[in-house]
């Protein structure tokens, strides 16, 4: 009977140690996989926090490029407009003109002449320059028959 109840103790003691050694396991997996979850998490948001930042600013850039480019074409809209705007005398053989253009926030001035050398020739020769520091330049002739 006292070989039972040593063994009952015995067993007892082995269970509670088991037990004691159980709950300290499960708590150092516990906190491990906190650990490991905290990490995974503070690496995800540092990267993703990275390529959110480098998205903004590559965006950023496209829209500084895209008004830059915006600014040039409305510029050469507006010296497009100046040349065209330049009224030519057709009864005489040498005319000069100027005109001014607008188109949203592109200015222009421009300047031309037209020759006649004959009856049925005509040369023109126009310049345009803008607010984006564009020219543009156009020349032509016609004949007639």
């Amino acid at each position: 009977m006292i070989y039972y109840f040593e063994f009952l103790f015995s067993n007892n003691y082995t269970d509670s140690r088991i037990t004691d050694k159980n709950i300290v396991i499960n708590e150092n997996i516990d906190n491990a996989k906190n650990e490991a979850i905290s990490t995974s998490n503070d690496y995800t948001d540092y990267w993703f926090n990275q390529l959110d930042g480098k998205t903004d600013s590559r965006f950023n850039q496209v829209d500084k490029r895209i008004d830059r480019l915006e600014n040039k074409v409305n510029a050469g809209l507006a010296g497009v407009t100046a040349i065209s705007s330049i009224p030519y005398v057709q009864e005489e053989r040498f005319s000069f003109g100027m005109g001014l253009g607008n188109y949203k926030n592109g200015n222009a001035i421009a300047a031309g002449a037209q020759y006649k050398p004959t009856g049925n020739m005509n040369v023109r020769l126009n310049f345009s320059w803008d607010n984006e520091s564009n020219s543009a330049v156009g020349i032509g002739f016609a004949i007639v028959w």
